[in-house]
């Protein structure tokens, strides 16, 4: 049986804050497992209940979200008592769409008219594919998981510390330490077994396990978690890291880029966390000159699916002016880009739904429990055109009149008669009976009659009793030797018994010895008895018989029997087949390794006392394997390769350049030491001086000397750049569109098709051009 506790007192990876409650958080307590219990809010830094008045469906069902149970089939709500410092919140009324239950009205924090026992509780049934479930508290129990529309176990085969960790962090539970054992007892699929978690995982569901229903257990074997501590994860939001450097631009013209690169792990978010918010890419335009492409269609995307199956639908498909995208003064494709087609005709389906109920019918019992009723129809509107029938029941029934009704009292059967007050001669007997076959209640009238009847009885003659009469003479003794005797006899007749009277008591006969003399009797020897059972099987076994001087008996100094009485015989010769049976366990030997893990062994001999004359071997292992030294060794970190140069600062006349690479290759863990070296590495680069009279400038830029004495590019319109090469297509976003220059003066212009219909309006072509939308560099 499985049995274990691992203890620890810092877990960076969950992100735990010791009392990280907010306000509002909810919690369920005194349930039988981990989706039920009584339900309590945390206001003011203290945990209290809520009311059950007119707490309903959509209050429950918001409770159950926020707790974290999603992909909901059911829920329920119930009174469930107990006691709670506080009352915190009354005649909650949710509309179901909230995402929390203080975000509902009710009528104040810590404004009620409940007492603790009518603090509610609920039930949160159902599941998405993965979710946990803890049978037995809210932190403890039997662990179920949800797979396939069902819940199932999982088995406790090489089920260990890292898989329970992994529990506890994926039902965002707070654990000081984690229990594993077996549990047993359940039922349903077993979905799981061998399951091999590295501790890092967030989900159960995402560790190497056999495959789903694949095991060889039984439900004995359902292994079971303890997550001590059981406080929910805090909320720890994400950070990006730093962009890595811009890679090399991909083409030297028309469409080059440079792209960029950041994670989202300062930190990295927690499992009910916000991932960070933004670009996790970047894409720089870096070619200097530009083809002349002219813009041809690309190939029509499929049909949509039809906006409605029914009345009025439609469908549509569109193509991009990319195969290729026009640029460098290149022609845009000519025609449509956007198609649409009607595509239903049939009439769409109704499903009906419930009227109002109807008022309740009168009781039809005045006690003893009767039943009211109300009705309601399908009507509102009335399922047409295919349409599916109202779900539920369309009668509800109402226990009324419950208080009993009078009972009148009953008698029981007669009782047994009494004993007669005589045996003989006529003597009474008596009997009763009681009035509670029922008995009388709620007004009912007493039973009517006697409690008590009597009857004569044993009115037959008595008995005489016999007595005996004088005892006659003895008579002549029988033998003059040995064994003489004389009787002597009397009568039952005084008097004689009559009407059943008894005989008389004692002897009607006697017998008296009457010789003195003995006659002389020699012994003789009886049979001899059956050889006994040989005394073994095997080495030194005997056998004996006996018999005995009694026929006669010797007597009055007759002769004693001649010769034994008693006889033994040898009877086994074969050898006694000896088992084998283990001697003492060697002491452990020394671990084999100082950590990830070595063996202690150690051995026993089969010669306590060895197997002989064909006896069994000793059963069980010779030897025995103990595992030490689990801690792991330490890892000392190696440098990764280094990453590409980043762009060089300047275009002539010598710049720097970087590269960088990081120490996770792998990293230090377990101790072992950091890697040795830079992290950053410089280079120069663009040593060439730059040009003074051979100036290259594009777009109409002009060459020009700037005031510290450099030739630069002045640039016209909207061209910017060392080259007037940058456009303002290097600051617009077109979102899935693409951005097109203006090769006379640098002016963007986004083609975004159908992509981005709230920026795009259509022009006499049926292109659709969108409205420039700008956004800020952010490199």
């Amino acid at each position: 049986m499985l049995n274990f506790v691992l203890k620890f007192t810092t877990l960076s990876v969950f992100n735990l804050v010791a009392n990280g409650q907010e306000d509002g958080n909810l919690r369920l307590v005194d349930g039988s497992h981990s989706r039920e219990g009584r339900l309590e809010i945390f206001h003011n830094g203290i945990w209290g209940g809520v009311c059950d008045d007119n707490f309903g469906y959509y209050d429950a069902s918001v409770a159950c979200r926020q707790l974290g149970f999603r992909c909901l089939s059911d829920v329920q709500f119930y009174t469930q008592g107990g006691y709670t410092s506080y009352i915190w919140m009354d005649d909650v009324g949710c509309n179901g769409l909230e995402t929390s239950l203080n975000k509902c009205s009710h009528n104040g924090w810590g404004s009620h008219n409940c007492g603790t026992g009518e603090n509610v509780g609920i039930r949160c049934f159902g599941g998405c594919e993965g979710d946990l479930w803890l049978v037995g508290g809210s932190s403890y129990g039997r662990l179920h998981i949800y797979h396939s529309g069902s819940w199932g176990t999982i088995c406790d085969d090489a089920f260990g510390s890292a898989d329970a960790l992994v529990v506890c962090k994926q039902l965002q539970l707070r654990t000081t330490a984690v229990q594993f054992y077996t549990a047993g007892n359940g039922n349903g699929t077993i979905w799981l077994d061998d399951v091999a978690c590295n501790g890092q995982e967030n989900r159960l569901d995402y560790c190497n396990h056999i495959g789903w229903s694949v095991h060889n257990c039984g439900h004995h074997e359902d292994v079971g978690i303890n997550c001590y501590g059981g406080y929910s994860f805090s909320e720890v939001n994400g950070n990006w890291g730093s962009w890595s450097d811009w890679t090399i631009c991909s083409s030297s013209c028309d469409s080059g880029h440079q792209t960029r690169s950041r994670i989202c792990n300062n930190p990295v978010p927690s499992p009910n966390g916000a991932y960070c918010n933004g670009k996790s890419f970047e894409v720089l335009n870096c070619s200097i000159a530009r083809c002349t492409v002219n813009g041809n269609w690309g190939s029509w995307s499929d049909w949509t699916v039809c906006s409605s199956s029914c009345d009025s639908g439609h469908q549509t498909r569109s193509r991009l002016c990319n195969n290729p995208v026009p640029s460098s003064s290149g022609s845009y494709c000519n025609g449509k880009s956007f198609g649409v087609l009607n595509c239903s005709i049939a009439r769409c389906a109704v499903d009906g739904s419930w009227g109002g109920w109807s008022k309740w019918s009168d009781c039809n019992a005045t006690c003893d429990g009767g039943v009211q009723k109300r009705t309601r129809t399908c009507n509102n509107p009335y399922p047409s055109a295919g349409g599916s029938a109202c779900s539920g029941m369309a009668d509800q029934i109402l226990i009324c009149a419950e208080s009993d009704c009078p009972v009148l009292g009953a008698w029981s059967e007669w009782g047994v008669w009494s004993l007669c007050s005589t045996s003989c001669g006529s003597g009474n007997r008596t009997r009763n009976r009681l009035c509670d076959n029922p008995p009388p209640s709620y007004g009912g009238e007493y039973c009517n009659g006697k409690t008590l009847d009597s009857d004569t009885c044993n009115t037959h003659e008595c008995p005489i009793n016999g007595n005996w009469g004088s005892w006659l003479d003895w008579t002549v003794c029988s033998s003059s030797c040995d064994s003489g005797y004389q009787t002597r006899a009397r009568l039952c007749n005084s008097p004689m018994p009559s009407s059943n009277g008894a005989y008389c008591n004692g002897k009607s006969w006697e017998v008296l010895n009457c010789s003195t003399a003995m006659c002389t009797v020699n012994g003789n020897w009886g049979s001899w008895s059956d050889w006994t059972i040989c005394s073994s099987s095997c080495d030194s076994g005997h056998q004996t018989r006996s018999r005995i001087c009694n026929n006669p008996v010797p007597s009055s100094n007759g002769a004693y029997c001649y010769g034994k009485s008693f006889e033994v015989l040898n009877c086994s010769i074969a050898r006694c087949i000896v088992d084998g049976s283990w001697g003492e366990w060697s002491k452990w030997s020394d671990c084999n390794a100082t950590c990830d893990g070595g063996v202690q062994k150690r051995t026993r001999i089969c010669n306590n006392p060895y197997p002989s004359a064909g006896g069994s071997a000793c059963s069980g292992m010779a030897d025995q394997i103990l595992i030490c030294a689990e801690s792991h060794c330490p890892v000392i970190g190696a440098w990764s390769e280094w990453g590409v140069w980043s762009l060089c600062s300047a275009s002539c006349g010598s710049g720097n350049r970087t590269r960088s690479r990081q120490c996770d290759n792998p990293l230090p863990s377990y101790g072992g030491a950091y890697c040795n070296g830079k992290t950053f590495d410089s280079d120069k680069c663009n040593t060439h001086e730059c040009p003074t009279d051979n100036c290259l400038c594009f777009n109409g830029g002009k060459c020009v000397t700037s005031n510290d004495g450099k030739v630069v590019c002045d640039c016209i319109g909207q061209w910017t750049g060392e080259f007037c090469l940058e456009s303002q297509c290097m600051t617009y976003d077109c979102g899935f569109g693409n951005c097109l220059v203006e090769p006379m003066n640098g002016t963007a212009q986004c083609v975004c098709g159908n992509k981005q219909p709230t920026y795009c309006t259509e022009n006499d072509n049926g292109d659709r051009i969108t409205k420039i939308k700008q956004q800020p560099i952010s490199w």
